[in-house]
C-alpha cells in the first residue's frame, strides 16, 4: 500500500494530501520540507510579519519578524454564528429562458440536409425560424425540440444564452439523470480544454460538481441543482445572506488556490437550493456557470468574457492582468444587491460595519484597498456577522483572537475599576453643610496611556509589508510605550506605508494620541474601520477617543462603539468599563451597574469589574448639585462591598465612598467624619495623614451649646506622636 502524504502546514498538519496536489482539510498546497518546520515560528518566513513585534515583546533585531502564521485561522467561523436561515422549499419546474437554441446549434430539421441555418452574418443575429436555404425545410429554434448533443444530451429546455455560450438543461441518456450542458463560446473554449482535466476534478460543497467535459461544442457537463439564483427571500435574516457570502468565498478560496478564477460570480450564478441532511432540509448555496473560467498561469491576456455590472470598471488592473481580486470584486457586488433591503437602516447592528465591508471590496478609486484574498475577505465578512447576531434577540457571542491585532492586557478602567485615590480625599474640600468638592471620581483613560495599551497589529498573511516597513513600525511601537513620540513618528514616517494602508493609519492614530489630539486620532481610525469594519479594535479606538472629547454627542458616540465592541465579546474589557462611565456620565445609573456587573463575569475583569459596581452604585458627583443615589442602589452596594476579596486600603476608600453617599440622605456627619478618619491608616506620608485628619474634623457635627470640655492627650501613630482632635 502506498504511504499517505499528509499535510506538512504546522497549523494543519491533519490533512491528507490528494491527488491534486492539495490537503484534503485546509485546501493548501504542503510546505516544502525546508519549510516544514519553521513556518509557525514567526520567522521572516511569515511575510514580514514585524508589525506584531512590539506586542509580543520581541524587537526587530536581526530583521526577525513577528506575528500570526502566514494563514488565517479559520477565517470563516462566521457560519456557525449565522446558523441555517429559513430553508427554501422545492422549487417549481426548472424556469425557460426566453432565449432561442443558440445559433452554433442551429442545423436544418431535414436528415438528408443538415445544413447549418439560423446563423448571423455581418454582425446581424440569425433568424430563429424560416426555411432552409438549401432544401425549404421549416425551422423553429425558438425552443430545442429534440436537440440532441454528443448523441448523448436530449436537450429538454435552454436555461440561459449569454456572451458566453448557451446553457441547457438536458436529459443524459447515460446516466438517466438530469444535467446541465454549459456551451463554451471561443474565448472560453481554450481554457476550458487546457484545463477539463482540473475543472473535472473540483470538489466542494459550495460548487456545482463538473461531470465531464465534451468536445462537440465544447461544452461543459454539469450537475444540474434545482434550486433559484441568490436573492433575498422574505424572512430572511442579514446574516443569513451573509453565510452564503462566505460559503462563496469558500468555494472562490478553494478555486483560487487551483489557479483558477471564475470571472463571472454573480447573483445568476450562485444558486441558492436545498440540501437534504441528517438532521434535516439545509439551505445552502453553489456556485456555477464556469463559461469564463481561467488560468492565472496560461491565461495573460485581459478579462474578454465577463458581466460589466460585477466586475470591476474597464481599465481597473484586474482587466490587464486579473487575480482572485477580479472573483472578490464580483462578489462584493453581489452582496451589495442581494442585502439591498437590509442596508437602509445604517443604525441597525452590524450593518453600518456590512456597508464599510462592501464599500471595500468595490472601492474603484484605490484599487490596493481592495480585499486580496478570499480568507482576508472572509475574515472581515464573519466579524461583520459576529457583530449582526451579537446583538438581541439573538445574542451570540464569541470571544475569538483577532487576526490582526494582539491581545491588550490594561483594562484602561480609568480609575473606575480601584477605590478613589486617597490623594483624592487628601485634596477634599468640605463646605459649611459638609459637601465636598473632590477630584472627579474617575476619568476617560490619559491619552498615552491609551497609545501604549492599544494591541500591536499582527502581520496580515494575505498583505505582508516588506521587512523594512515592518521593522519600521515596530520600533514605532516600543517607542510609543517608553513615551517617545517624536521617535515613534519618525520611525512610522520610515515605513514608507501608502497613505490608504491601513497599518499607516493606525500607527499615524497612535502618534495622535500620544500628541494628546483625539481629533487628529479620530481621523486616522476611523481609516482603519473602513478597512477593517469586521474587527472590534479600531471600534474601541474611536470610541476611547469620543469619551476623550467629552462632549454630550461625542459621548453618545462613544456609547455606540462601546456597546458593539462589548455586546459582541465582553472579554475586551477596555469596551466595558467604558460603557460604564459613559452610561452614568449621561445619568444611566442602572445601565453603567449593568454592564460592570456583565463584565464581572468574565474572570480575567472579575476584581476590577466588582469595584466597579460597587463604585457606580454610590458614585456623586460634584457638580451642579450633587445628586444622591436610591436607598436601594445604598443597600447593594454595602451588600457587594462586604463580598469583596480587597486589601485593607481598598475596603476603607470603598467604605468611605459609600459612607459619604449615605450622608446626603442621612446627613450623619459623625459617621462620615469616622470613616474619612479610617482612611488615614493608610496614608503614604504624615503631611497625608495630617490632611485626613484635619478633613474628618471638619466634617463632625458643629458643637451644640456650651459643654465642659478638656483637651485630649496625643495619639501616637507611626508617624510619631500627631495631635488629635479635642474629645467631649
Amino acid at each position: 500500500m502506498d504511504a499517505v502524504e499528509m499535510c506538512t502546514r504546522p497549523d494543519c498538519g491533519r490533512g491528507e494530501i490528494d491527488e491534486s496536489g492539495f490537503c484534503t482539510e485546509c485546501d493548501r498546497e504542503p510546505l516544502p520540507p525546508d519549510r516544514a518546520g519553521t513556518a509557525g515560528n514567526g520567522s521572516a518566513g511569515t511575510g514580514s510579519a514585524g508589525t506584531g513585534s512590539a506586542g509580543t515583546g520581541s524587537g526587530p533585531a536581526g530583521g526577525a519578524s513577528v506575528g500570526v502564521a502566514p494563514v488565517r485561522p479559520d477565517p470563516w467561523y462566521g457560519l456557525e454564528l449565522a446558523g441555517d436561515g429559513h430553508v427554501p422549499g422545492l422549487p417549481d419546474a426548472p424556469p425557460q429562458s426566453a432565449g432561442p437554441v443558440a445559433e452554433e446549434h442551429r442545423f436544418c430539421p431535414n436528415p438528408g440536409c443538415g445544413r447549418p441555418v439560423g446563423r448571423g452574418q455581418d454582425g446581424e443575429p440569425g433568424r430563429t425560424a424560416g426555411f432552409c436555404a438549401h432544401c425549404g425545410t421549416r425551422y423553429d429554434f425558438a425552443q430545442p425540440h429534440g436537440l440532441t448533443i454528443a448523441g448523448r444530451y436530449a436537450v429538454e429546455r435552454v436555461l440561459g444564452s449569454g456572451a458566453y455560450g448557451a446553457a441547457y438543461l438536458a436529459h443524459d441518456r447515460n446516466l438517466e439523470t438530469r444535467v446541465v450542458l454549459k456551451a463554451l463560446n471561443r474565448s472560453v473554449a481554450t481554457t476550458a480544454e487546457h484545463e477539463r482535466d482540473v475543472l473535472v476534478g473540483l470538489r466542494h460543497d459550495s460548487i456545482v460538481r463538473i461531470l465531464g467535459y465534451e468536445p462537440q461544442g465544447p461544452h461543459l457537463v454539469l450537475e444540474y441543482v434545482p434550486g433559484d439564483p441568490l436573492s433575498a427571500r422574505d424572512g430572511d435574516r442579514l446574516e443569513t445572506l451573509l453565510a452564503h457570502g462566505i460559503r462563496v468565498l469558500q468555494a472562490l478560496d478553494y478555486l483560487h488556490a487551483r489557479g483558477l478564477l471564475h470571472c463571472d460570480v454573480k447573483p445568476l450564478n450562485i444558486i441558492r437550493y436545498r440540501e437534504e441532511g441528517a438532521a434535516g432540509p439545509l439551505d445552502r448555496v453553489r456556485l456555477i456557470d464556469f463559461g469564463a473560467v481561467r488560468s492565472r498561469e496560461k491565461d495573460t491576456g485581459p478579462v474578454v468574457a465577463y458581466t460589466r455590472a460585477y466586475a470591476p470598471p474597464e481599465g481597473d488592473p484586474e482587466h490587464i492582468r486579473p487575480t482572485g481580486g477580479f472573483d472578490l470584486y464580483g462578489l462584493g457586488m453581489t452582496l451589495r444587491e442581494v442585502c439591498r433591503a437590509h442596508r437602509s437602516d445604517r443604525a441597525a447592528p452590524g450593518v453600518d460595519s456590512l456597508m464599510l465591508l462592501l464599500d471595500r471590496a468595490t472601492d474603484t478609486t484605490v484599487p490596493g484597498r481592495r480585499f486580496v484574498t478570499a480568507r482576508q475577505f472572509g475574515e472581515q465578512l464573519s466579524g461583520v456577522v459576529r457583530q449582526i447576531v451579537a446583538a438581541s434577540p439573538t445574542g451570540r457571542q464569541v470571544t475569538r483572537p483577532s487576526a490582526l491585532f494582539g491581545s491588550m492586557t490594561d483594562p484602561l478602567h480609568g480609575g473606575l475599576g480601584a477605590a478613589r485615590p486617597l490623594g483624592h480625599w487628601v485634596r477634599a474640600t468640605p463646605d459649611d453643610g459638609a459637601l465636598l468638592s473632590m477630584d472627579a471620581p474617575f476619568c476617560a483613560p490619559r491619552p498615552l496611556d491609551i497609545a501604549a495599551a492599544l494591541p500591536a497589529p499582527l502581520s496580515d498573511p494575505d498583505d505582508p509589508v516588506p521587512d523594512a516597513a515592518g521593522n519600521a513600525l515596530a520600533e514605532s511601537r516600543l517607542a510609543l510605550r517608553r513615551r517617545d513620540v517624536a521617535a515613534a513618528e519618525q520611525a512610522l514616517t520610515r515605513a514608507d506605508l501608502p497613505e490608504w494602508h491601513w497599518l499607516r493609519s493606525w500607527y499615524s492614530g497612535l502618534v495622535a494620541l500620544a500628541r494628546e489630539d483625539a481629533a487628529r486620532a479620530t481621523v486616522h481610525f476611523t481609516d482603519v474601520r473602513r478597512a477593517l469594519p469586521g474587527e472590534l479594535v479600531p471600534q474601541l479606538a474611536l470610541g476611547l477617543c469620543a469619551e476623550l472629547r467629552g462632549e454630550r454627542d461625542d459621548l453618545e458616540v462613544a456609547r455606540s462603539h462601546y456597546g458593539t465592541v462589548f455586546d459582541t465579546t465582553p472579554a475586551l474589557g477596555a469596551a466595558g468599563f467604558g460603557l460604564a462611565r459613559v452610561h452614568l456620565l449621561a445619568g444611566r445609573r442602572a445601565e453603567a451597574v449593568a454592564t460592570a456587573e456583565r463584565l464581572a463575569q468574565e474572570f480575567r475583569y472579575e476584581r476590577e469589574a466588582r469595584v466597579a459596581a460597587v463604585r457606580l452604585l454610590v458614585t456623586v458627583f460634584a457638580q451642579p448639585v450633587p445628586a444622591p443615589p436610591a436607598e436601594e442602589d445604598l443597600r447593594r452596594a454595602r451588600e457587594a462591598a462586604a463580598a469583596l476579596d480587597v486589601d485593607d486600603a481598598s475596603a476603607d476608600g470603598l467604605r468611605a465612598e459609600i459612607q459619604y453617599a449615605r450622608f446626603l440622605h442621612s446627613r450623619d456627619r459623625l459617621r462620615l467624619s469616622e470613616a474619612v478618619r479610617g482612611l488615614g491608616a493608610h496614608a503614604a506620608t504624615e503631611r497625608e495623614y495630617v490632611a485626613l485628619v484635619d478633613l474628618a474634623n471638619r466634617l463632625r457635627p458643629p458643637l451644640q451649646g456650651r459643654w465642659p470640655w478638656r483637651r485630649g492627650g496625643a495619639r501616637q501613630s507611626r508617624f510619631g506622636r500627631t495631635p488629635d482632635t479635642l474629645s467631649f
